[in-house]
């Protein structure tokens, strides 16, 4: 964000409410695109700061929607994961364990 002291306030506002857009956009496919994977949690945990700053700040509207609605999927991709990891530790366990003995 640099030279808002210049502009204009209402230059300076629709700017930072582009960035928060920008921001929370990058949140919501972060998201989504952790659920391919279901083993990348750091992507959940991306969108999750990701949303937390666009959401900072910015006022009632899309962007507080889309930034709620991104930490909502990351939230629930990492409840699931963390679901798996205890339901499926055995079998991951020896999964990990045949992989070993492969390399």
């Amino acid at each position: 964000m640099s030279n808002l002291e210049e502009r204009s306030p209402g230059e300076a506002a629709a700017y930072r409410e582009g960035w928060r857009a920008g921001l929370v956009l990058g949140a919501v496919a972060v998201a989504v695109a952790a659920f391919i994977n279901l083993l990348s949690m750091e992507k959940s945990i991306l969108a999750i700061v990701l949303a937390l700053i666009a959401i900072r700040g910015a006022g009632p509207g899309r962007t507080r929607f889309r930034g709620r609605l991104a930490l909502a999927i990351a939230a629930v991709h990492l409840a699931v994961a963390a679901t798996v990891f205890i339901l499926l530790h055995d079998k991951l366990e020896r999964l990990f364990s045949l992989l070993q003995s492969l390399g």
